[in-house]
């Protein structure tokens, strides 16, 4: 009689779904984003101007149902290097129309992290609903 082969196991089969995700970090929120049934692109070529220059980042991930809100997750924040903190990327996607929520280790470390991420993008989606109620033609004098 011969062995049938293991059942496989279902964090097998998810993995094999999933992207090929550049962190255990990026794995995690992905699975979130999943899990809350939040639609996202990940690592999506985006359009940025930075100095005068256009050049292409790739955001870890891009929520199209979010207003296009992105998320990157730094594994090894590098916050004391000009030019590569998280203020200056969050500046920039600022002058360029995107709302950016960037994430590091101690962000994930909080047990109840999942749920504030979720409540931050959906703070986020609503301001500039807010923005746009605010400069409505029936509120311009």
């Amino acid at each position: 009689m011969t062995a049938k082969p293991p059942a496989p196991n279902l964090d097998d089969y998810i993995g094999r779904l999933e992207p090929a995700y550049d962190s255990a970090g990026q794995a995690e929120i992905g699975r979130m984003l999943d899990r809350y049934g939040i639609p996202f692109f990940y690592e999506q070529p985006t359009l940025i101007c930075e100095n005068g220059r256009r050049t292409i980042w790739r955001p870890d991930f891009t929520l199209p149902t979010y207003n296009n809100i992105v998320i990157e997750y730094d594994p090894a924040p590098r916050r004391a290097l000009a030019g590569n903190n998280h203020d200056s990327r969050r500046e920039i996607y600022r002058l360029n129309g995107v709302e950016a929520l960037l994430l590091d280790p101690s962000d994930l470390a909080r047990r109840d992290w999942q749920q504030r991420l979720y409540d931050r993008l959906e703070q986020s989606y609503r301001q500039p609903l807010e923005y746009l109620r605010d400069r409505s033609p029936s509120r311009q004098g």
